[in-house]
């Protein structure tokens, strides 16, 4: 059972992670009407100006730190659900 639990935490961690990539993306996008400039966009990267660089590392961190937190709230929660009767 703990093996499973861990498996199922390393899997939810990990769709996770690559939703809120996806989300954070998005709403960049979204919001700035550029491709964000992430390290999967070298050229992106390159063509913009540091201030933005840095302002989509702070916003895309963020998001990631917030999935993180979720995530690991939920999976606890769950594994709490499971081990009382």
């Amino acid at each position: 059972m703990k093996l499973f639990t861990k498996l199922l935490t390393i899997a939810l961690s990990l769709l996770a992670g690559l939703a809120g990539a996806r989300i954070s993306g998005a709403v960049w996008k979204r919001a700035t009407g550029e491709q964000p400039p992430a390290v999967t966009n070298p050229e992106s990267q390159q063509r913009t100006k540091i201030g933005k660089v840095l302002a989509f590392a702070v916003f895309s961190g963020a998001t990631a730190s917030v999935v993180q937190a979720v995530t690991k709230r939920w999976t606890q929660n769950l594994i709490e659900k499971k081990r009382t009767p």
